[in-house]
């Protein structure tokens, strides 16, 4: 328990940096990309991208935390909790790709009906 609780400030660090550092790449520096074009379309070019990132970014270190807190524990034998694991992965990263190429929805619905169909009991 002492162990992870001193892994809350390396969680916590690698959010902050993780979420400036892919920020940064994913919008550009702020500074350069103030005279948009007449056809920019930074909606689903760049807003939705990115706050699809800080959403998953933001439940991934709550998951830590609370794991680290020894709030959470997670059981990596049983098969369900693999395939949700996997499941959540495609959705984040389907979700975040997806603003980029169409193709990516189908991931993303995929994951998100096999949540909708796991967690009805």
């Amino acid at each position: 328990m002492q162990k992870r609780i001193a892994l809350l400030p390396i969680i916590w660090g690698s959010y902050g940096l993780g979420v400036v550092v892919i920020v940064n790449y994913l919008l550009g520096p702020i500074l350069n990309s103030l005279p948009t074009i007449p056809n920019d379309k930074p909606i689903g070019g760049s807003y939705f991208p990115v706050l699809f990132f800080n959403i998953a970014a933001l439940l991934a270190m709550i998951g830590f935390s609370l794991w680290a807190l020894g709030v959470w524990t997670i059981d990596l034998a049983n098969p369900r909790a693999r395939r949700d694991i996997a499941a959540l992965g495609v959705m984040f990263a389907s979700g975040l790709l997806v603003f980029y190429y169409a193709i990516f929805l189908f991931p993303l619905a995929i994951s998100l009906v096999y949540f909708l169909a796991t967690n009805i009991e």
